[in-house]
């Protein structure tokens, strides 16, 4: 058996795992945000991306708040939100 690296880098980077990357972060922003605590000030924003870099495409979910490092050590709203990503 010889490994294609090549092969497995372009499926790595292909467009049908960045979009089931997409669906998964999405997926992942959805239910962080059900989760997420109310806030004194603001909401806390939870934004999902997908992006293609060298090697391979990869799925981003951040939470923006000033108080979201306090909010999750507290509630592990984004931590627990992650077995959405499973199918």
């Amino acid at each position: 058996m010889e490994i294609n690296y090549d092969g497995i880098g372009e499926l790595a980077r292909s467009g049908g795992v960045r979009a089931d990357l997409e669906r998964r972060a999405q997926a992942v922003r959805a239910a962080a945000q059900a989760a997420a605590p109310r806030m004194q000030e603001g909401r806390i924003e939870i934004e999902a991306s997908t992006r293609v870099g060298r090697d391979r495409a990869r799925g981003i979910v951040v939470a923006q708040h000033p108080g979201v490092l306090h909010a999750e050590a507290k509630h592990r709203f984004l931590g627990g939100a992650m077995d959405a990503a499973s199918d």
